[in-house]
């Protein structure tokens, strides 16, 4: 994806009521917990700690190229997709969450994942896809 592919996510993301700080209580609170996420490898940047003990993490890619996100178990860490540099740096500037960015595009299909994250997050899964209903649906959101 390239930077504007990311900014017109962006801006979709501001069309949600309450805005793009929103979008992680509102569509998926249910789902994780208050606490900080744990360390799951020396490439954190963004993760949530999931209710059922999973970790959901955003990581920099070990050669500096792009972002990995992960559904990190006790036992083991499953890829989910990898992006390119320009998702963090449009998520700084816009002063979002790079996390829920990542997200949108895996739920609008920009960002293919196989259907990893459907696999091993299943209700990670579909509230992406809620977000993304509400956030490019003209007809929804």
């Amino acid at each position: 994806m390239t930077a504007e592919d990311w900014f017109k996510l962006i801006e979709q993301l501001r069309l949600i009521p309450g805005g793009a700080e929103k979008a992680e209580p509102d569509f998926f609170g249910h789902l994780i917990t208050d606490d900080l996420a744990p360390v799951t490898s020396e490439w954190d940047f963004e993760g949530w700690l999931l209710k059922d003990g999973r970790v959901l993490m955003l990581r920099l890619d070990e050669t500096q190229e792009g972002m990995r996100l992960y559904v990190v178990d006790p036992d083991e860490d499953h890829f989910i997709a990898r992006t390119g540099n320009e998702l963090l740096d449009s998520a700084r500037e816009a002063g979002v969450s790079p996390l829920i960015l990542m997200l949108l595009a895996l739920a609008t299909g920009q960002v293919d994942d196989n259907r990893r994250l459907k696999l091993h997050a299943p209700k990670i899964d579909g509230a992406a896809k809620d977000l993304m209903l509400m956030s490019v649906c003209r007809l929804c959101g």
